[in-house]
C-alpha cells in the first residue's frame, strides 16, 4: 500500500500540471476513492480573526476583535481518529490578555461511521474534546465539529454553550497545508 502527500500550500506547477490537476492524475483504487480515505493525516495553519459585537447597532470599528494564529493536525487510522490537536495564540487587537488555547483528547460521537476523507477531499467530525487555556483544562468534553473542506480549508467549531461563548459564537478557520494518505 503506498502513501501519497499532497502540499497544497501553493498552486505549483509539475509537468505543465497543476496541484489539483496532478492530485486527480494519481488516484488511489477505486474502492478506495469511491469509499472514501479511511486513513490518513492533514496538518495545517489557523488564522481567524473573532470579531464580537457587544452593541445593537453593528460597528466594525467599535467591535472587540481578537487575531487567532495556530496549528493543528489530524490523524485518522481505518476510520477511528488517532490523534487531534489545536494549538493557537489568541491575542486581542488591543494587546490585552493574550493567550493560548490547546484543544485535545477529540473523542467522536460513538453513533459517527467511520471517518473518511471524500474523494473531493471533504471531511467532517462532530464529537467532543478537552480545551486548555495557557495549559489549564477549562473545558472538559465540549462539543465540536471539525471540517476540511476540498482539502484545502479546515475550521473547527466549539460549541458556544460549552465555552461560555469563548470565542464569540464563531467558527475558527484555517488551511491545510499538508495531507498524506
Amino acid at each position: 500500500m503506498g502513501f501519497s502527500i499532497i502540499d497544497t500550500t501553493w498552486p505549483r506547477i509539475a509537468n505543465g500540471q497543476t496541484n489539483d490537476e496532478v492530485n486527480r492524475s494519481n488516484p488511489s483504487t477505486d474502492s478506495t476513492r469511491s469509499q472514501g480515505r479511511t486513513t490518513f493525516s492533514a496538518i495545517g495553519q489557523i488564522s481567524s480573526l473573532v470579531i464580537t459585537v457587544r452593541e445593537p447597532d453593528f460597528n466594525i470599528t467599535n467591535a472587540f476583535k481578537v487575531i487567532l494564529t495556530g496549528e493543528w493536525n489530524l490523524s485518522v487510522n481505518d476510520g477511528e481518529v488517532t490523534n487531534f490537536s489545536v494549538n493557537l495564540l489568541a491575542s486581542p487587537m488591543d494587546g490585552s490578555k493574550p493567550h493560548i488555547h490547546q484543544i485535545v483528547n477529540l473523542n467522536t460521537y460513538d453513533d459517527e461511521e467511520p471517518i473518511s476523507l471524500s474523494e473531493e477531499m471533504n471531511l467532517l467530525i462532530y464529537g467532543t474534546a478537552d480545551i486548555k487555556i495557557n495549559g489549564v483544562l477549562v473545558w472538559d468534553n465540549a462539543d465540536l465539529s471539525i471540517s476540511i473542506s476540498n482539502g484545502k480549508t479546515f475550521n473547527i467549531d466549539p460549541n458556544d454553550m460549552d465555552t461560555q461563548n469563548h470565542f464569540g459564537d464563531q467558527q475558527v478557520f484555517g488551511i491545510v497545508t499538508r495531507l498524506i494518505y
